[in-house]
């Protein structure tokens, strides 16, 4: 037993080593120690803090050795019950036991404390006060039992207290207003927010005639009886806030002292108009969150300093509404509906000093609102609509807050507001003025004067004071730190206080500064001089921007006016042109800002950040990006399905199931780029038109899963080819065209991964908060980086591939074939021009011209007879035309030589491409030459395409199965005309053939044999169409 006595002391001396003392040993501190019991106590201690440690119970007589200890803190311990005589010995004058787990005042205990003055009992379980639960403490002046269960205080349990002077009783469980307050005459703090409170009866209070303050906040309360408020002449502080039933605040009649009054968060509609009658010494009047629809008439209150209306439904202020508040500092009139401040508004408020209109519906405030109100330092006008902020009487203005006024886009130069220190404004290109000055700088003697000067007023409270009434008593002027006469009020208020709750109060002059705070701050997105900030940038976005629309116009010109089959991979690839096309119509308009503002882009930003262009241009940048990833993700599931199925010629992708696929990936690419235009994200918030806000929740949201998306859709690309590497890899199918196709397609997807990764890396890092590259280097990513690979994907997928080369020259024949097609047809309007008969006297000028020389208009012309006569005059179109072929004929004129049979022409390839309607005259007059009739009548125009699918070609299938359907193999050729499409073999590029009417008129040295004439199967002409239709009529 005396060794586990030795061990225990021990113990107990090794955790007293852990303590620390001051003061000559008048102090011990052993909060936090690991105690399990007190420590030594030692006779000249006069502070002991033993508070969150292990100790359980007290033993009898455990102060006994410290006789002159006054201080005693046991808080957060395992003290449940404090036996009777465990705190005798001592002369305490303070005792704090919150948070041990009480479930009821230790009376016992405390007998013997006839000189406690301080007893804090917060934070326990007690659920009542009985009539013995207080022993009798003649000197308690302050009882804390805030945060306990007490639904029931008994009529006479304060009755052993009467020297009480503050009852704090917050957040408990009570229903009513004690009746025991009565009996303590000199009560002067009445703290009871956070109750269940709901009726205050008359008659209770008016016994407690020295109360001071009177905290009823946080109750339910729904009436309040009219005169339980009256005949309080000592009252100085009423807190009725969030009474959610109040709806009138009860008379005041007798409580002549009254100078604080708060009633927010409750029903009020209007304030009695005997309000200031009552209370003439009224100085702070706070009523926001409440139902007023206008000012009321406060003309009496002529010392009111505070006067808080925010929150409220008042729509006009005018120069009446505050008549006779010649001393207010402080008017706060945010969020009310408010629409126009007029010129006499502020007229009676000469030393007004803060203002607050933030969150009104301001359309307008007059050139003159603020001349009177020449003293004004604090002014915020945030969140409304007005254009135009005036600035006369606002030279001594120290803080401007005039932020989210998309209205506002011109604002006052720095020399305008010559003491101005912060500035929240609504954009950041208004900050670009006041850069120079937040650079900071030190005030000459000439512009500082004493009443520039700040004095801090540094109050020190004593050591004994209870940290958190101190918090609480500073609470009613929380807005004092604003008013030039918030240290004078300081100082008549800490009149009022014992001396020993402060030690000391010390002033510490502050001297101007001239160095400017504004916000928000310009920078790489938001920039001052030029939207590009250096050459090199301009350069390559300039370069990028040309690449990408002229790559991928041409692309998708060539793709489609190709007379070549659109099967599925020259569809996906062509959606994908057109999603990097839009995002070099972004970078254009990028490029042709920067280049229009080059120098000045702060005088032009905004008008170009709210301009259709803008949100034009952003949405543009977004639909680009997500179609181009959608199309990639198809192109590379389409590959991979395509070669790791390859024997299941049935399942392919079909061209209709591939358009209805596209149809969605266009829907999901427009919803997303019109999420911003609706409001979720905005492209309007930064110079590049992007939606990078991520200042709310669902802005977030919208570039997260932006992100997301895109980080999913990389990972099942990589996947994909992963797959088909390891599929083909040593297999005879790696040198395929499947595997060269599946390579540069990987190509295409990688380098647009590492385009996108670092710009999703660095955003969602930065959406978190974590900053890992500087804005700069940012917006190289931006503009830059990300559409680098919109200018790289024609070149990788298009324009250096052998398909696409072919696609061009049959682009370039057809135009070729057309501009021939239009030179023959003029050529037979002047033909038949010229052959019309001119009479002799009309003198025309086609008459003179021709005189000197005439050709034949064509080259039948030339077989004629040279004595033949002229043709006849003009007659009807159809006997004309008649006359005219049978002349050209061999029955007009004598046979001619036949000419030398032509030699035989070589195997046509099923490549060509002919026209017939380019080749139908001359065609006509191959018939005539041989004595022949004109083919049965054919549809009119009819083109004719054969075409071999490259070996070589990147951008369709190899294999027999590609195309998605059995019967089409990849070898085969095929053509396309208006009549209808069938297949045919061959082999060789598309050429155009085109064959002479007519041989030269070389005489031949033999007559040769008439040949069998060469029957060309071709439409005829409109002219010869209609002879052909005579002709069985004749019959």
């Amino acid at each position: 037993m005396w060794a586990a006595a030795l061990w225990a002391a021990g113990a107990l001396w090794a955790a007293a080593a852990m303590c620390s003392g001051g003061g000559g040993g008048e102090r011990l501190d052993c909060r936090s120690a690991g105690l399990q019991a007190l420590p030594p106590l030692h006779h000249n201690l006069i502070s002991l803090d033993v508070s969150n440690n292990n100790i359980s119970s007290l033993p009898r007589d455990a102060l006994l050795p410290a006789t002159g200890l006054r201080d005693l803190n046991l808080s957060s311990n395992r003290l449940e019950l404090v036996s009777a005589g465990s705190l005798s010995g001592a002369a305490l004058a303070r005792l704090w036991l919150d948070r041990c787990s009480l479930r009821r005042l230790p009376a016992h205990a405390l007998r013997d404390l006839r000189r406690l003055h301080y007893l804090s009992l917060s934070g326990n379980l007690i659920t009542e006060l009985s009539d013995s639960s207080l022993p009798p403490l003649p000197a308690l002046h302050t009882l804390v039992l805030k945060r306990n269960r007490i639904t029931h205080i008994e009529p006479r349990a304060f009755a052993n207290t009467p020297a009480l002077h503050v009852l704090r009783l917050e957040e408990n469980l009570l229903s009513e207003l004690p009746p025991a307050i009565q009996l303590l005459p000199v009560l002067q703090d009445l703290l009871l927010s956070g109750n269940r409170i709901e009726v205050v009866e008359a008659g209770i209070l008016q016994q407690c005639r020295l109360l001071k303050r009177l905290d009823l906040r946080g109750n339910p309360l729904t009436r309040l009886h009219r005169h339980a408020l009256q005949h309080l002449p000592h009252l100085r502080t009423l807190i009725l806030s969030e009474a959610r039933g109040l709806r009138e605040v009860p008379s005041l009649n007798g409580s002549a002292q009254v100078r604080t009054l708060r009633v927010e968060r409750a029903r009020l509609t209007r304030l009695s108009t005997d309000l200031c009658r009552h209370a003439p010494l009224l100085q702070s009047l706070e009523m926001k969150s409440n139902y007023i629809d206008r000012v009321p008439d406060l003309h009496e209150c002529s010392e009111l300093h505070l006067l808080d209306l925010s929150s409220n439904e008042i729509s006009a202020v005018q120069g009446s509404s505050f008549r006779g508040l010649h001393k207010l500092l402080d008017l706060l009139l945010a969020r009310n509906r408010l629409r126009h401040i007029p010129s006499d508004t502020f007229i009676h408020t000469p030393e007004l000093q803060r203002l607050n209109l933030e969150e009104n519906q301001i359309e307008h405030i007059d050139m003159e609102a603020f001349v009177s109100i020449s003293k004004l330092e604090d002014l915020n006008v945030g969140n409304n609509i007005f254009p135009w902020l005036p600035a006369s009487g606002l030279q001594r203005l120290l803080h401007l807050k005039a932020h989210n006024n998309p209205n506002l886009r011109h604002f006052h130069p720095p020399d305008v507001f010559p003491r101005i220190q912060t500035l929240v404004l609504s954009y950041a290109y208004h900050c670009c003025e006041f850069m120079p000055l937040m650079e900071g700088g030190t005030v000459t003697e000439e512009e500082t004067s004493e009443e520039d000067a700040s004095t801090d007023l540094v109050i020190i409270p004593s050591q004994s004071i209870d940290a958190e009434a101190w918090l609480n008593a500073t609470d009613v002027w929380s807005q004092l730190n604003v008013s030039a006469a918030g240290g004078s009020r300081w100082q008549a208020m800490l009149e009022d206080w014992e001396s020993d709750l402060v030690e000391g109060v010390s002033e510490h002059r502050v001297e101007p500064s001239r160095r400017v705070q504004c916000l928000p701050l310009p920078g790489p997105f938001l920039p001052c001089v030029d939207l590009f900030d250096w050459w090199t940038l301009r350069c390559g976005v300039w370069a990028v921007f040309l690449l990408a629309l002229l790559g991928n116009g041409t692309v998708v010109f060539v793709l489609i006016c190709s007379r070549s089959r659109i099967d599925v991979p020259r569809f996906l690839v062509t959606n994908l042109a057109a999603a990097d096309f839009f995002m070099g119509i972004y970078l254009g308009f990028l490029a042709v800002v920067d280049a229009g503002t080059l120098g000045e882009f702060r005088a032009h930003a905004i008008a170009w950040q709210m301009s259709g262009g803008c949100r034009l241009a952003g949405f543009l940048g977004v639909l680009s990006s997500e179609l181009s990833v959608y199309t990639l993700a198809v192109i590379t599931l389409e590959r991979n399905y395509a070669i790791t199925h390859a024997m299941h010629l049935n399942k392919r992708l079909s061209l209709r199931h591939a358009a209805f696929v596209m149809a969605a990936g266009w829907g999901f690419s427009l919803t997303a780029a019109s999420l911003p235009l609706l409001g979720v994200s905005d492209y309007r918030k930064f110079a590049v038109c992007l939606p990078f806000e991520t200042s709310s929740p669902v802005a977030l949201g919208y570039v997260v899963s932006l992100l997301a998306i895109n980080g999913v859709a990389f990972l099942v690309l990589l996947g994909c080819y992963l797959k088909m590497y390891c599929a083909i890899r040593g297999s005879q199918a790696w040198n395929s065209n499947d595997s060269r196709i599946a390579k540069r397609m990987a190509l295409l997807v990688f380098t647009d991964f590492l385009c996108w990764s670092p710009i999703a890396f660095f955003a969602l890092t930065a959406a978190f908060g974590l900053q890992l590259v500087s804005l700069e280097e940012a917006k190289v990513f931006t503009v830059f980086v990300l559409p680098l690979n919109s200018c790289c994907n024609p070149f990788l997928y298009a324009i250096l591939t052998k398909q696409f080369k072919k696609d061009c020259a049959l682009v370039c024949k057809a135009i070729e074939e057309s501009r021939v097609t239009r030179g023959i047809g003029r050529c037979r309007h002047s033909s038949n021009f010229s052959n019309r008969q001119t009479p002799a006297n009309t003198n025309s000028l086609a008459e003179r011209s021709s005189r000197g020389q005439h050709h034949a208009a064509c080259a039948c012309r030339r077989l004629l007879p040279a004595g033949a006569p002229p043709p006849p005059p003009p007659a009807a179109r159809r006997a004309r035309l008649l006359r005219w072929l049978r002349a050209c004929g061999p029955r007009s004129a004598p046979a001619p030589a036949p000419a030398p049979r032509p030699p035989a022409a070589a195997p046509a390839r099923t490549g060509s491409v002919s026209s017939s309607v380019e080749f139908s005259s001359s065609r006509s007059d191959s018939w005539r030459t041989y004595g022949r009739a004109p083919p049965p009548p054919r549809r009119a125009v009819s083109w004719l395409v054969a075409r071999k699918t490259s070996q070589d070609s990147n951008l369709s299938s190899s294999r027999n199965d590609s195309s998605g359907s059995n019967a089409t193999a990849s070898t085969g050729t095929w053509r396309t005309s208006r009549s209808g499409g069938s297949a045919a073999g061959g082999a060789g590029r598309p050429r155009l053939t085109r064959q002479p009417a007519v041989s030269a008129e070389e005489p031949p040295l033999s007559p040769p044999a008439l040949p069998a004439p060469r029957h060309l199967h071709t439409i005829p002409s409109a002219a010869e169409a209609e002879l052909q239709q005579e002709e069985p009529d004749a019959r």
